[in-house]
């Protein structure tokens, strides 16, 4: 009997003394990205298959899920992750690396781990079951990514802030985010106030003059463009007019309310030009020829027109307009030269969801119902976010997209 307490009392002491390491060398902050990349860092990515069609670096995975854990508007999504995916925990990890990669639609986790915890975790991963073929440790099953394949990506990342999180989408990746060309590089920069992005892409496009925008407040989405895009041309199905000729040469819009009740979405806007000669040439055109005077009183559109601070103001309807003239202003965080946008998200994510689900929409505007669509994919686990502001920008050679996402 007492040889066998002094064994339990052995293991126990074991068990403890792993215990207390392994807390021990969970570090509670996350080691980050730099640009270049580390040379270890360098071959962890150098090991994602070359079928990947897009990865993740995350280093030191345990102190950023804290972080994540930490940031209201990541919170409900981290957590709902962890309840589904049979990852080992955060003790287990320690400060190791994980490199996340899709291959069609299977998502790995490749993890560098010490001895002791490898066995821990392989141990886990037994218990969970099938979830072992998508948790790697310690090494890849697949042909690695080539380096003529690699070095372009590594040359897209120079110039990215630091991050704790590093992804790339590789030419073949369709996923929402970012709204840029492909391969696209992002630096993740995760506070408990904010979530920063930076991503790259290629362009051939050359440097433009920059947006002046204001962002009204009230509005649950302010979009300021350099040129219309074909998002904008599809617009005009909803509106009932050629607005996208207005903002050819650029412009904003800012949107106040959606009308979901009918066919295809009514949006409650406000288009916003410079106050020059050129546009209000421009506007004058439109308002005698985009709408013939008998179409306009069959299709009840009424046109409102207003001048405020240096702007030309046009709208279809006489609230959006009265809201627009009441409203304060904010200058935006982040310059662009292509496009720029603020959303509301907590108000604009449950009308993007029920606006996905307009056949009219689907039908009539299959530009717009692709970028409603997308864009709500990506405000799914954003929608506790207080506000999202974007910029696109390019300079020479590259396109580049800032994203500043204010959780409190």
């Amino acid at each position: 009997m007492k040889k066998f307490v002094i064994i339990v009392v052995v293991v126990l002491a074991i068990i403890g003394g792993i215990a207390v390491y392994l807390i021990a060398t969970t570090p509670s902050e996350p080691r980050g990205v730099q640009f270049p990349l580390s040379g270890e860092q360098k071959a962890l990515v150098a090991s994602v298959p070359a079928t990947a069609e897009s990865f993740a670096l995350v280093p030191t995975v345990a102190a950023v899920e804290t972080k994540l854990l930490a940031n209201p508007a990541t919170h409900d999504a981290v957590e709902d992750f962890m309840t589904k995916q049979d990852f080992p925990p955060a003790w287990v990890i320690g400060g190791a690396d994980v490199l996340v990669y899709r291959s069609g639609k299977e998502t790995n986790y490749l993890v560098r781990l010490d001895p002791l915890r490898a066995v821990i975790a392989r141990a886990m991963l037994m218990m969970y079951g099938d979830t072992g073929s998508r948790v790697l440790i310690n090494a890849p099953s697949e042909t690695p990514i080539a380096q003529s394949d690699l070095a372009p990506l590594l040359d897209l990342m120079n110039g990215l802030p630091p991050g704790e999180a590093l992804v790339v989408q590789r030419e073949g990746s369709h996923g929402s985010f970012p709204p840029i060309a492909r391969p696209a590089v992002s630096s993740i920069h995760i506070t408990s106030d904010a979530i920063d992005i930076v991503s790259h892409a290629r362009s051939d496009d050359t440097a433009a003059q920059p947006i002046h925008v204001r962002y009204p407040r009230a509005a649950l989405l302010t979009f300021a463009t350099s040129s219309a895009s074909r998002e904008i041309e599809d617009a005009n199905r909803l509106i009932g007019a050629r607005a996208s000729m207005l903002l050819r040469d650029g412009g904003a819009i800012a949107l106040y309310d959606i009308d979901t009740d009918k066919l295809l979405p009514r949006p409650r806007e406000v288009i916003v030009l410079p106050a020059t000669p050129e546009r209000r040439a421009a506007l004058d055109e439109f308002l005698h020829k985009a709408i013939p005077e008998e179409v306009r009183d069959i299709a009840g559109i009424q046109i409102q027109t207003a001048e405020l601070n240096g702007e030309l103001l046009v709208a279809f309807e006489r609230k959006s307009l009265d809201a627009y003239l009441k409203d304060t202003f904010d200058a935006p965080q982040l310059p662009a030269n292509r496009w720029s946008v603020r959303i509301d998200p907590q108000r604009a994510a449950p009308l993007l969801d029920q606006i996905q689900q307009s056949p009219g929409l689907r039908l009539m505007s299959p530009h717009l119902f692709r970028s409603v669509k997308d864009l709500n994919e990506w405000l799914a686990n954003l929608s506790k976010a207080r506000s999202i502001e974007a910029a696109a920008s390019t300079s020479t050679n590259v396109e580049e997209l800032r994203v500043h996402i204010a959780t409190k």
